[in-house]
């Protein structure tokens, strides 16, 4: 599916559809859980208030309205909050996003866990700013496809969002690698073919 929206899908159509033509998006897309820890990306997006970036989390979860709350508590313009939307879909807005965001709360447990929505940036081509330390954070580096963001540290987020805002070509090689990395590590059929190559070599030992 992704593969087929790279080359099909208008991007600058779409992104004037949702209003978010000169913006600098940052897309969550995920679980809004206690897990999660997204006020996190609210204290960012307060640091933020100076640039063009648009934060926008999509998904549900028990802590989405206390979230939406805060948000309007702190008069942040910046976030927009959208609900779950089809795999599909889903693909459409990460396309025409710059970067997205894997975030979870700073929780040694987490370090051992992989953000599946992580993949789904890397197949389009999206660098990440990963907020999660551990396992999450050593496939993003190997890949070179995006930054480890200090876990609940929002000057560090800010400081690293900005980073990107000034250095385009560093989002378009990160959104190249990761893509390539994907492809030849997670594809199916990539990992098929290499699973039938080990069983022949088996075969003839």
């Amino acid at each position: 599916m992704s593969d087929h929206l790279l080359h099909t899908f208008d991007v600058e159509k779409f992104r004037e559809q949702q209003q978010w033509a000169g913006k600098f998006v940052i897309t969550y897309v995920g679980a809004h859980g206690v897990a999660n820890h997204l006020d996190q990306v609210l204290e960012t997006a307060a640091l933020l208030r100076d640039t063009n970036v648009l934060f926008v989390l999509i998904g549900q979860g028990m802590q989405k309205n206390q979230l939406k709350v805060l948000a309007q508590s702190m008069s942040l313009s910046n976030v927009l909050f959208l609900d779950p939307v089809a795999k599909a879909e889903v693909f459409k807005y990460i396309f025409a996003s710059d970067m997205g965001a894997s975030v979870l709360k700073n929780v040694e447990t987490f370090k051992t866990v992989y953000s599946n929505k992580t993949f789904d940036y890397m197949a389009c081509k999206k660098p990440i700013f990963m907020a999660i330390d551990g396992v999450s954070r050593d496939l993003v580096e190997e890949a070179d496809a995006g930054i480890f963001v200090k876990p609940e540290d929002a000057n560090d987020f800010a400081h690293k969002v900005r980073h990107y805002m000034d250095n385009p070509a560093l989002i378009k090689r990160q959104g190249e690698a990761g893509y390539s990395f994907a492809k030849q590590n997670f594809d199916r059929k990539v990992l098929a073919d290499r699973y039938i190559n080990y069983l022949k070599e088996f075969a003839n030992v």
